[in-house]
């Protein structure tokens, strides 16, 4: 849950894309890209599934969007679990004394916390390359 929506440039356009703050269940964590100075981005590709099932019997996933989130003046940082597919239970952000907190909550692959000064969020509509989603995105 997201507890800063105001204070986070990007969030109120990723709010107008789904209508409401997405839960990121079972999001995937496409990127991690850390520097020393400057930003660092989480890339994470999140969507909406609906109650409609497709021939196959697969829910069909909707408002596909890759959600970058931009830290800067990264401090500290704590990953686990990196591998070939990074699914996420849910995401939380929230502010804290040291700046943002984002907390991606481990379901298959990463999972951990990084702390920065600043963050924003940028929005890319659409399926990432290669996504498995592209099928079930159809009815």
């Amino acid at each position: 849950m997201l507890e800063v929506t105001d204070e986070v440039p990007g969030s109120s356009e990723l709010i107008r894309w789904f209508g409401y703050w997405p839960s990121f269940h079972d999001a995937e964590v496409l990127a991690l890209e850390l520097h020393r100075t400057g930003h660092s981005t989480v890339r994470i590709h999140t969507f909406e599934a609906t109650s409609e099932v497709n021939s196959q019997g697969f829910f069909i996933c909707t408002k596909h969007v890759i959600v970058g989130f931009v830290l800067e003046g990264l401090k500290n940082l704590h990953l686990d679990y990196f591998n070939g597919q990074n699914v996420i239970g849910g995401l939380d952000l929230k502010q804290t004394p040291e700046g943002y907190e984002l907390t991606l909550e481990g379901c298959h692959g990463v999972e951990g916390t990084l702390t920065a000064d600043r963050i924003r969020i940028e929005i890319e509509p659409g399926l990432p390359t290669g996504s498995q989603y592209r099928e079930l995105a159809q009815p």
